[in-house]
């Protein structure tokens, strides 16, 4: 089946399996799209494992698509209000509130990962965060030209 997705970003989600946690090692492929957003379902070959795309994530198990979550997301702080968020995406008020306390499970456990595994300071995770969103400004801008 021809992939229409990196699959060297993935890796395999099995602990019983030789290649899990490892990145760009040819075992996974897109096994088929699925669901109304066609999200990819991956396959270790090694393992026989499926998982989807979002395994992982705060998206994993949503329905709306990631880019409108994201974009409900990020215009928070501009609209200032989770029923003004609502009112301007179309969304319930409810549903915003779940998607701020997922994004808000992940980002802490990125922090816990940080402070508890890497054995980083509240310095050096500002620094790593900064670098992100100065990296994702500079992506932005690079797709738009």
């Amino acid at each position: 089946m021809h992939s229409d997705i990196d699959v060297s970003d993935f890796w395999c989600w099995n602990e019983e399996c030789t290649d899990y946690g490892k990145k760009a090692q040819g075992n996974i492929f897109l096994k088929e799209r699925k669901g109304p957003n066609q999200r990819a379902l991956l396959m270790c070959k090694i393992c026989r494992h499926c998982f989807s795309e979002t395994h992982g994530t705060p998206f994993f198990g949503l329905k709306t698509p990631i880019d409108e979550v994201a974009r409900a997301l990020s215009l928070l702080p501009e609209k200032g209000s989770i029923r003004a968020v609502a009112r301007y995406t179309g969304h319930k008020p409810d549903t915003i509130i779940e998607w701020i306390k997922l994004a808000g499970a992940h980002a802490k456990e990125v922090n816990d990962y940080f402070l508890q595994e890497m054995h980083l300071d509240k310095v050096q995770i500002d620094e790593i965060w900064s670098y992100i969103k100065k990296r994702r400004k500079t992506s932005s801008q690079a797709r738009k030209t």
